[in-house]
């Protein structure tokens, strides 16, 4: 079965035209999840929440996790905390972690910010600043706005708990994944391209696979591409 996490300011519907049909899955709606399961609103404190709820599923066949941006860090928090739970995963346009104190403060501020701005600006600018980010930037389709402002206290304090200044995985650490899988990028998402090339030499059981033309948004842009990549990864 197929465990699928979306992105900031994502919905589980961002995956539909990603999961192969016919195939069991399950995409996850991590605000819903932030809203009832106080336990999950930090990093790990969702790696182990999530862990047990699938382990409690019926599933048949592999398990194989798959998380976009947002949804790859927790994916990555998820897959260290229960490695044998696991057969295979799919990373896009995920960051493996920063590298030092300076830039988890600094990150801690910039989403400070954020959050700071999604409890206090109109809904429509907020999704105007973060959609006009440059790391955004190259082909995707965008949403209406207003489609997420019920989510907004969740995807508010998201950018507390869940941070990437938050997160505790550094490359070494990366080393212990034994769960093959792929990470995926945008050829036109050059910061991201670069942070999967770090990651690299650190899991040998990853295929990093680089899509052209496509930018940091792989499922809105790419998707019937991720349908390629779970198909094989089902088996």
């Amino acid at each position: 079965m197929i465990h699928a996490l979306h992105g900031n300011f994502g919905l589980p519907s961002d995956w539909d035209a990603a999961l192969p049909p016919g195939v069991p899955a399950q995409a996850w709606h991590l605000w819903e999840i932030r809203r009832h399961h106080p336990e999950a609103r930090t990093l790990t404190g969702f790696a182990t929440w999530f862990n047990d709820r699938v382990a409690a599923l019926p599933d048949k066949g592999p398990r194989i996790l798959a998380g976009y941006s947002l949804g790859g860090r927790l994916a990555l928090h998820v897959l260290l905390d229960r490695r044998e739970l696991w057969h295979r995963a799919i990373l896009l346009s995920t960051h493996p972690g920063l590298t030092n104190e300076a830039e988890r403060t600094s990150r801690l501020t910039h989403d400070a910010h954020w959050r700071d701005r999604c409890l206090t600006a109109s809904w429509e600018s907020v999704m105007h600043g973060w959609n006009t980010q440059a790391v955004l930037a190259g082909p995707s389709q965008t949403r209406p706005a207003g489609i997420t402002e019920p989510w907004k206290n969740e995807i508010a304090d998201a950018f507390e708990g869940w941070s990437l200044g938050c997160q505790e995985i550094e490359l070494p650490r990366l080393g212990q994944l034994r769960v093959p899988g792929v990470w995926m990028t945008g050829g036109e998402d050059p910061k991201f391209c670069a942070l999967a090339q770090s990651a690299k030499e650190t899991l040998p059981l990853f295929h990093f696979q680089t899509i052209p033309h496509a930018g940091h948004r792989l499922l809105s842009g790419v998707p019937h591409a991720i349908q390629s990549c779970l198909e094989d990864l089902v088996g």
